[in-house]
């Protein structure tokens, strides 16, 4: 398990800018060029971590 802040400050090294929270304050929308993503503010497993990553275009290898 890691808590999504956690994730945030990974897709910030791999170039991600916090862009804002969503409204209801349970997510940050963050960018990096045209490639958009959405982390969740809560305990994310480590398959969703994953998940999140490879959509985000990070290579998990």
């Amino acid at each position: 398990m890691k808590l999504g802040e956690d994730l945030i400050q990974d897709l910030k090294e791999h170039g991600f800018l916090r862009c804002e929270t969503t409204k209801d304050g349970t997510a940050v929308v963050m960018r990096k060029g045209s490639r958009w993503t959405v982390v969740p503010l809560r305990w994310l497993t480590d398959e969703a971590v994953d998940t999140i990553k490879a959509q985000a275009g990070i290579s998990l290898a």
